[in-house]
């Protein structure tokens, strides 16, 4: 499935999460899981992008309110 399908389906299924690892250039840091889901608000809602380190800890987030914005972010940061 495409990038761009897999991130409009959470808008109907606000439960599920799109999961995937991140490259980062940071030394001595090894990629990121990332895990994006859609948050209904209203009659709109935002993305949600969820950083977790090796031993599946938060280490941050990132919020994306429109749809191209979320799919540009993960055609862009996906190993």
């Amino acid at each position: 499935m495409e990038v761009k399908e897999q991130v409009m389906a959470l808008i109907g299924n606000p439960e599920r999460e799109f999961e995937f690892m991140q490259k980062t250039d940071l030394p001595g840091v090894k990629d990121d899981l990332v895990r994006i889901r859609f948050v209904p608000q209203g009659e709109n809602g935002f993305f949600q992008a969820t950083f977790y380190d090796e031993e599946k800890e938060i280490v941050g987030s990132r919020v994306f309110d429109e749809l191209e914005d979320a799919i540009l972010f993960v055609e862009r940061n996906k190993i």
